[in-house]
C-alpha cells in the first residue's frame, strides 16, 4: 500500500512537470527566440523587466515627440508671425519705390519738355541772329547815315517825310529785332538753368531708388529666407522631390516647345513693327513731309530696362530664382506663398499685350503638363523701350491681344495651369528676345 502511495506521488510530480513545461512553451513561443529555452525562470524575469523598462523608456520619447510637435506648432506660428511683418515691410517699402519711380517719370518728363523747349529757342535765337546779320550787312552796303542824308537827298516835303517816317519805323523794326534776341536768349538761359536744377532732382530721386531697391532686396531675401522655414514651402519642396527623371524630363520638354512659340510670338511682332515703320517712312517719302524735329527736341526715351514694378503686389515668396534648375535654365523667377492663389498679377511696366494664352481650364497642382503649353494660360507685354514681359500659369486672364496696358493694371490672376506643382507665377523679363534675371531690374 505504502509503494503504491509512493508510486502515485512520483506519477502526479511528473504530470505536473509536464503541463508546467507546456504552459510556458505555449506562453512564451510569439514573444521570445529559441534562445529562451536556454533561460531559467530567473532569466526570463530579469528579460521581462529589461523589456518593461524599455517600454517606459519609450512612452517617455513619445511623450518628449509629443512636446516637439506643439512646440513645432508653435515655432511654425511665432514664424508665420515673422513672415506676415517682413511681408508689410516689403509692401512699405515696394509702395516708396513706386512713388519714387512716378516721381522719376515725371521728371524725365520735365527734362524732356525743356529739352524741346530749349531747342525751339535755340532755333529761334538762331533765325533772329542770322536776321539781325542780314540787317547789319544791308546798313553796311547801303551806307546808311541816318537821318540827315534822308533829308538832304530828298526830292520835295512829301518825299523827306516818307524817308522819315520808312527810317523810323526801320528803327523799330531793328530794336524789336534786338529786343526779341535778347528776350530768347534770356528764356534760353532760364530754360537750361531750369534743366540743370531738373537733372540734379532725377539724379537725387534716381540715388534714392537704388537705396530702397537695396533695401527691398535685403528684406526680400530676409523673407525668402524664413519662408524656406515654413511648413508650406517644406511639403512643397518634399513633392517637388518626389518627381521621376522622366516627369522632369518631360517638363523640360515641354517648357522647351513653350519658349520656342513664344521666342516666334516675339519676333513676329517685331517683324510687324518694322514693317510698320517702314511703310510711314515710304508714305512721308510719297507725301515729301519732313517730319524731323529740331535737334535736341527729341523725347525718345534712351534705351533702358529700368521702371519695372513688382508682378504680385504682396506677395513676395520667390520658391525658384532665375539659373539652372533640373539641368537647364530657369529663365524667370517663380512667385509664391501662402494665399497666393487668385491674387492679381500686374503689368509690371506699360506696353502693348503681344501674346496671350487663356484656354487651360486645368488650375490644380500636377506633376505633368495638361494644355500641350508647360506655361498654362499666359500674358506676354511689349514696353517701349523694346524689353518684354512674361506673365505665366494664371488661373485666369483679363486683357487681350493688342491691348495697351499701363503699370499696375490686372493682368489676370495667379493659379496653376500648365505644368505647375504649385499656386505660383512664373515672371520673366526679355531683353533682345532673351530671357534676364528680374532681380536686377525690379
Amino acid at each position: 500500500m505504502r509503494r503504491l502511495l509512493n508510486y502515485k506521488k512520483i506519477l502526479t510530480f511528473v504530470v505536473t512537470c509536464i503541463l508546467t513545461t507546456g504552459v510556458l512553451a505555449v506562453s512564451l513561443k510569439d514573444y521570445d527566440n529559441s534562445s529562451i529555452e536556454a533561460k531559467t525562470i530567473a532569466e526570463l524575469q530579469e528579460q521581462k523587466k529589461e523589456n518593461q523598462n524599455s517600454i517606459a523608456n519609450l512612452e517617455k520619447e513619445l511623450k518628449e515627440l509629443e512636446a516637439n510637435q506643439a512646440e513645432q506648432q508653435a515655432y511654425q506660428k511665432t514664424l508665420q508671425k515673422q513672415i506676415d511683418l517682413m511681408q508689410e515691410n516689403l509692401r512699405i517699402t515696394e509702395e516708396e519705390l513706386t512713388r519714387i519711380n512716378g516721381e522719376i517719370t515725371a521728371t524725365e518728363d520735365n527734362i524732356n519738355q525743356l529739352n524741346s523747349d530749349i531747342a525751339v529757342l535755340e532755333q529761334n535765337v538762331s533765325d533772329n541772329t542770322e536776321i539781325f546779320k542780314q540787317r547789319l550787312k544791308a546798313m553796311y552796303i547801303t551806307g546808311n547815315d541816318s537821318l540827315a542824308t534822308a533829308v538832304l537827298g530828298s526830292t520835295d516835303f512829301y518825299d523827306m517825310i516818307s524817308r522819315v517816317e520808312m527810317i523810323s519805323k526801320i528803327a523799330d523794326h531793328d530794336s524789336d529785332l534786338i529786343e526779341g534776341l535778347k528776350n530768347d536768349i534770356d528764356s534760353l538761359e532760364t530754360s537750361k538753368n531750369a534743366l540743370e536744377t531738373e537733372k540734379l532732382t532725377l539724379e537725387m530721386k534716381q540715388g534714392e531708388q537704388e537705396t530702397k531697391k537695396a533695401e527691398f532686396n535685403e528684406n526680400l531675401e530676409g523673407y525668402n529666407s524664413a519662408m524656406k522655414k515654413s511648413q508650406e514651402e517644406i511639403e512643397r519642396l518634399k513633392y517637388e522631390e518626389s518627381l521621376t527623371e522622366q516627369q522632369i524630363a518631360e517638363h523640360e520638354a515641354q517648357f522647351k516647345k513653350a519658349d520656342d512659340e513664344i521666342n516666334a510670338i516675339i519676333e513676329r511682332e517685331e517683324k510687324k513693327k518694322r514693317e510698320e515703320e517702314a511703310k510711314k517712312q515710304q508714305q512721308q517719302q510719297q507725301n515729301s513731309v519732313q517730319t524731323k524735329p529740331p535737334a535736341g527736341s527729341s523725347v525718345t526715351p534712351s534705351y533702358s530696362v529700368s521702371g519695372f514694378s513688382w508682378p504680385v503686389p504682396g506677395h513676395y515668396y520667390i520658391s525658384s530664382g532665375y539659373g539652372r534648375r533640373w539641368g537647364r535654365l530657369h529663365a524667370g523667377i517663380d512667385i509664391a506663398g501662402g494665399g497666393i492663389q487668385g491674387a492679381s498679377v500686374c503689368a509690371s511696366k506699360s506696353g502693348t499685350v503681344i501674346g496671350v494664352s487663356s484656354s487651360c481650364t486645368h488650375n490644380y497642382r500636377k506633376s505633368s503638363n495638361c494644355c500641350g503649353n508647360g506655361y498654362g494660360n499666359y500674358v506676354l507685354v511689349q514696353h517701349p523701350d523694346g524689353t518684354v514681359t512674361m506673365y505665366a500659369h494664371l488661373q485666369s486672364v483679363y486683357v487681350s491681344y493688342g491691348a495697351k496696358v499701363t503699370g499696375g493694371q490686372a493682368l489676370g490672376a495667379v493659379g496653376c495651369t500648365g505644368h505647375s506643382t504649385g499656386f505660383h507665377l512664373h515672371f520673366e523679363i526679355r531683353v533682345n528676345g532673351s530671357a534676364v534675371n528680374p532681380q536686377k531690374y525690379l
